[in-house]
């Protein structure tokens, strides 16, 4: 392997990592998650296990040392985008108790926990979006980081 497939071997490895982060922890583990009937644990587990891929993320884009500028960047790039994910996950917590909130009004509990289950659903929105839209720039990233081609040329 010549240093420059290397280079962007190693540049290509923070969006396989973001591409794993979504792909493991926002469709395989929820969808596996789902037997266990448990909504708080289909939710936390997820994103607890994607908030570490995503630290791991961050303490990679702030460690230059032995890296390259192209390979440093595209860490960088993975961070900025990572923090999308994590905005999303705030917006929807905030959604879900909001709802959560509202719905404490409802005297039925049993009607109280269909309501929140459907709202919370709905609650869950900004996560999928932002996922649909990181697939499609991290997929771009990963292929101009495999041809070495710096992140400031991508569209953020």
């Amino acid at each position: 392997m010549s240093e420059t497939d290397n280079t962007a071997h190693l540049a290509s490895q923070p969006h396989e990592r973001m591409m794993f982060n979504i792909a493991i922890f926002h469709f395989l583990l929820p969808a596996i998650l789902f037997a266990t009937e448990n909504l708080w644990l289909i939710f936390s587990v997820p994103i607890a296990c994607s908030l570490m891929m995503i630290l791991s993320i961050w303490i990679q884009a702030h460690r230059p040392a032995n890296k390259t500028e192209l390979v440093l960047a595209h860490w960088q790039c993975a961070w900025r985008r990572s923090r999308f994910l994590i905005v999303s996950y705030v917006v929807s917590l905030i959604l879900f108790l909001i709802a959560w909130g509202v719905l404490q009004g409802q005297e039925d509990p049993n009607m109280r926990m269909i309501q929140l289950a459907v709202i919370g659903w709905f609650c869950l929105i900004p996560i999928s979006l932002t996922v649909v839209g990181l697939i499609i720039l991290e997929t771009s990233a990963l292929a101009q980081a495999r041809r070495g081609i710096m992140p400031q040329k991508m569209r953020l």
